[in-house]
């Protein structure tokens, strides 16, 4: 294997991610925005880009070394409002800079972080929402060491304000006095960051808003619109609604994307009368998952990029016939979730979007709309000098005759006929999918894998996104049996197929893909070893201390009326059974999977005598970001899986 390119750890958690896209109203430019795929020092940055939607070179259009995000294009296509925290680390302001260069000038002068923004149509106003900032007795407090904690008293929310923007940002001095629009005692947020749209005529918005900014309210929050007095009519609350609603053209209609029924039918698309009243699924029972919208200009149709099986197609969806149909043609590929929108121009004549494929990580795509997209960006050049395993779109039936799908990668050189070490890798979620793109990070391990000779079973059982709503929730009150009977007739389908060996198998996976180790390990002792990330254990206890109760509620019922349930799908009920090595992996700072899991399932396999280490990282919540830390976690999973199937190998 020596004459494998192989990529190393450090190189992948450095490479450049793309957070955001915005065309230009004209749909001539699109503004962008990249980061690292690790933080190397104390905190994140990022920078904003402009490139030609037809393609040619990027230029750099903040330069501040901080964290530059969230380019929004004023409606003339002059300038651009964006966030920035180069003032203080950590909390953004609202910034405005001419495309045409020049320095940026900061608009607002807020306590707290601003979170959103985005311009009127008119040109003439922005709306933003910032967070509370501390109080003058909390920093008084804090200060005089009174710094005890009352949970869920004094939360700090965000809040919706409307600016004036200065004809000329450069010549005005101070600050443009924000109007509140949003009440007090409301948050105004989501769980993609976007939270707000304006109506077309600038007179008002729509937004997501809860109680507070917990998890558990972002996950079931209300839609309103306001006046730009302040008036709030509710249109009611919509589980799943993670992202903002956007007006139709003619302001009469919001579309957004919400559960379809009941948690967790999340990913479908409705839309409801702006004035309030019925809210209606426009594809009911569609085999997909739908991630981002955009309304076109006759209001009749929308733009839509929808996640089906493995793979992303962006199509026309119309409102009234209730059908949907291909745009253009997409290579396999995936277009990501929320981080990176659809972005169409002004006329609806053009789409600017994110894709990757199974060897590249994301770069910016334009369309014209029934034309053939283009790649303008080439943010990694240097992936094309390492070796990637083939990746494959497999199949298989489970124990109920049910088929399932998923990917497969095959290791670097792989040879018909000989069998190669399998690992599962499961996803997170269990809302989630594994769709066709590069896995080579923190988190996803398959590519690592493949080059150091494994196989990697990539399995979308029940319960995943993609294959429409009854799939999300064929696991409810059984979330971790029809779904694990779906992944281990996947590792059989592997071995008769003659590419696993069924003596060297491990398994592996974060989050949703963490409790399913966790399953897997008590429930079999086929695999040689395991790699449990951020995964629960104790249903009960993780009810207790989670930020998600009510979303697991969805799942497995109350577990104040239903203890049973969750006592019968925890691991730890049955970790007498555990015979598997396993290696435990948390952030220290994880409010989603609390370390507590961890050290249940620690405690219980070192007192079996089993083979563990528990390892957590500082600082660190449900995702790992710090680049040391990262760099850690995949040499200690590689060095785990190598050492308990006996591989040495001199890397």
């Amino acid at each position: 294997m020596s004459d494998i390119r192989m990529l190393p750890f450090e190189v992948a958690v450095s490479a450049t991610m793309l957070a955001d896209i915005q065309i230009s109203p004209d749909g001539k430019q699109v503004a962008y925005v990249t980061t690292a795929a690790s933080v190397e020092g104390e905190a994140r940055t990022s920078a904003i880009w402009i490139v030609d939607s037809d393609g040619g070179k990027p230029r750099r259009l903040t330069t501040s070394e901080a964290a530059d995000g969230s380019p929004r294009w004023s409606p003339d296509g002059t300038s651009v409002a964006f966030l920035s925290d180069r003032l203080k680390s950590g909390s953004p302001q609202a910034y405005v800079i001419a495309v045409n260069g020049g320095e940026a000038v900061r608009l607002t002068n807020h306590d707290g972080p601003v979170t959103d923004l985005d311009w009127s149509p008119d040109g003439k106003q922005i709306a933003f929402t910032s967070m509370d900032g501390e109080s003058p007795d909390e920093k008084r407090r804090k200060e005089e060491r009174e710094d005890w904690l009352v949970v869920d008293a004094d939360l700090k929310r965000a809040t919706l304000w409307v600016i004036d923007v200065p004809e000329d940002p450069r010549a005005a001095t101070g600050f443009p006095e924000p109007r509140r629009i949003s009440p007090e005692g409301l948050h105004v947020g989501s769980l993609s960051g976007r939270a707000f749209s304006w109506a077309p005529d600038s007179k008002g918005l729509a937004a997501i808003v809860a109680p507070g900014p917990k998890a558990d309210f972002l996950f079931s929050p209300d839609l309103a619109t306001f006046d730009l007095d302040g008036t709030m009519n509710n249109l009611g609350n919509f589980p799943g609604l993670g992202d903002r609603p956007l007006y139709s053209p003619d302001g009469s209609t919001l579309g957004f994307i919400a559960c379809e029924r009941e948690m967790p039918s999340l990913f479908s698309l409705r839309t409801i009368p702006a004035g309030g009243g019925d809210s209606t699924v426009v594809l009911p029972d569609y085999k997909g998952s739908f991630t981002s919208i955009a309304w076109l200009p006759e209001g009749d149709r929308m733009l839509a990029m929808i996640e089906e099986g493995q793979q992303h197609a962006i199509r026309f969806v119309d409102i009234e016939e209730q059908s949907a149909e291909a745009a253009f043609t997409l290579p396999a590929g995936s277009a990501g979730r929320s981080g990176n929108p659809l972005s169409v121009s002004r006329d609806g004549s053009r789409v600017a979007f994110a894709r990757a494929n199974m060897d590249s990580l994301a770069d910016l795509y334009v369309a014209d709309v029934g034309g053939t997209p283009q790649k303008v960006t080439d943010l990694n050049p240097w992936i094309r000098d390492y070796d990637f395993g083939e990746m494959r779109e497999v199949s298989w039936k489970s124990t109920d005759g049910m088929e399932i799908e998923g990917l497969l990668i095959l290791p670097v050189g792989y040879e018909e006929g000989q069998r190669y070490p399998l690992l599962l890798h499961i996803h997170g979620g269990p809302c989630g999918a594994w769709t066709s793109q590069l896995y080579a990070n923190w988190h996803d391990w398959g590519q690592f894998l493949a080059q150091r000779g494994y196989a990697v079973l990539m399995p979308n059982p029940r319960g995943s996104s993609g294959q429409g709503s009854d799939f999300l929730c064929a696991i409810v009150g059984c979330y971790g049996e029809p779904d694990w009977d779906d992944l281990i007739t996947g590792v059989d389908s592997m071995i008769e197929q003659g590419i696993a060996d069924p003596e060297r198998l491990v398994v592996g996976g974060w989050s949703g893909g963490g409790f399913l180790t966790n399953w897997t390990i008590t429930h079999s002792d086929r695999f040689k070893a395991a790699v449990s990330g951020a995964g629960i254990a104790n249903w009960v206890s993780f009810q207790g201390t989670a930020d998600v109760r009510g979303v697991f509620d969805a799942y497995l019922g109350s577990v104040v009326d239903d203890v049973e349930v969750h006592w019968r799908l925890s691991p730890i009920r049955v970790i007498g059974n555990a015979k598997t090595p396993t290696l435990i992996l948390y952030g220290a700072a994880d409010a989603r999977v609390p370390p507590s899991q961890g050290y249940e399932l620690y405690e219980g396999l070192k007192a079996l005598g089993v083979e563990t280490q528990l390892v957590t990282y500082p600082r660190e919540p449900h995702t790992i970001g710090e680049r040391k830390h990262q760099l850690d976690l995949l040499q200690r999973v590689v060095d785990w899986y190598d050492r308990q199937l006996g591989i040495e190998r001199g890397e």
